[in-house]
């Protein structure tokens, strides 16, 4: 990417959020092969190399060309690692190219990096003006800009229903269809402002927040990403193996528990059954019963965590 961005700094592209209880559930095997499957720049991944022993290995997948170079800088030249640009649902064709049949373990921690929210050209923030990209793969895909050319009232009031739960859906997609109509909205700006029209006062900031959250989940097909990925990872698991994943949003977080509920159930006989007869047993032992969450000592150094939830399973 162009030479203006501040990838030197690594350490400001993500602070990783609960860093000590995710090496606590993920890491049971300190020479076993590990998949940090959001790379960012390599908060995690050096945790996780800081638990392992010379013979541990940890695959890094990132979709962003950024994060890689940071995560590069922050990991240096440890050879226990490798980067990997790729979708990370698509873990099992990285898990196999890398010469692998199965792994110890695998971490993901969902949503937008800080690095991504802070640089305006990204597009990912109502905070500052910015073209309106919100790509996590800036050289794939169609920017959000297309996304509000193309998309129909219906379809852009359904986006911003469905992924940011926003209840002035309608009346925000109104207001597009009818702005573009004079010029294409191509700025970060430029859609804050019809947001604004649209909804006033101190509900503005939080319909800000879930309209530009709900176009990102749109561009970037996320929730389609974590589903595909959760199967993907259980599958290249080994017995033992274990999967941590760490979300934000009540979106992310309803797919992972419905994954790891389905995953944990016995019996899966009908309910009129008395006596079961499917013989079906629990593919995965759930490790944490309660979601964890992060420290107020956490929150308070990194704001970010507030919203972090961590659930882990190990594979039986």
């Amino acid at each position: 990417m162009g030479g203006h961005r501040d990838i030197s700094a690594a350490d400001r592209f993500h602070v990783p959020v609960l860093v000590r209880e995710a090496i606590e559930y993920l890491v049971a095997d300190r020479r076993g092969v590990y998949v940090d499957a959001t790379l960012g720049g390599g908060g995690h991944t050096r945790a996780i190399l800081d638990a392992l022993d010379a013979g541990g290995r940890v695959i890094g997948i990132d979709m962003d060309p950024d994060a890689i170079a940071a995560a590069r800088i922050k990991l240096g030249d440890d050879q226990r690692w490798v980067p990997v640009q790729a979708r990370f649902s698509h873990i099992k064709e990285v898990v196999k190219e890398s010469g692998y049949k199965e792994i110890a373990g695998v971490l993901a921690d969902f949503g937008v990096s800080s690095y991504q929210i802070d640089h305006p050209e990204r597009g990912f923030s109502y905070m500052a003006d910015g073209p309106l990209d919100m790509r996590m793969n800036p050289n794939a895909g169609a920017p959000a800009s297309e996304l509000l050319q193309k998309l129909d009232e219906a379809e852009l009031a359904s986006i911003f229903h469905r992924y940011g739960e926003e209840r002035m859906a309608r009346k925000i997609a109104r207001a597009i269809v009818t702005k573009r109509k004079s010029r294409p909205i191509q700025r970060t700006r430029e859609l804050a402002e019809i947001v604004e029209s649209v909804v006033s006062g101190k509900h503005a900031v939080k319909s800000l927040a879930r309209i530009f959250q709900a176009l990102r989940i749109a561009v970037n097909e996320e929730l389609q990403e974590i589903e595909t990925f959760l199967n993907a990872a259980f599958q290249v698991l080994k017995p033992g193996g274990r999967l941590v994943v760490i979300s934000y949003h009540s979106l992310e977080d309803r797919l992972v528990k419905r994954f790891f509920r389905e995953k944990a159930r016995g019996c899966i006989c009908p309910p009129e059954v008395l006596k079961c007869t499917c013989g079906h047993q629990p593919e995965v032992q759930i490790l944490t019963k309660k979601v964890v969450r992060a420290s107020e000592n956490e929150i308070q150094n990194n704001p970010r965590a507030r919203s972090a939830k961590l659930r882990a399973f190990e594979k039986v």
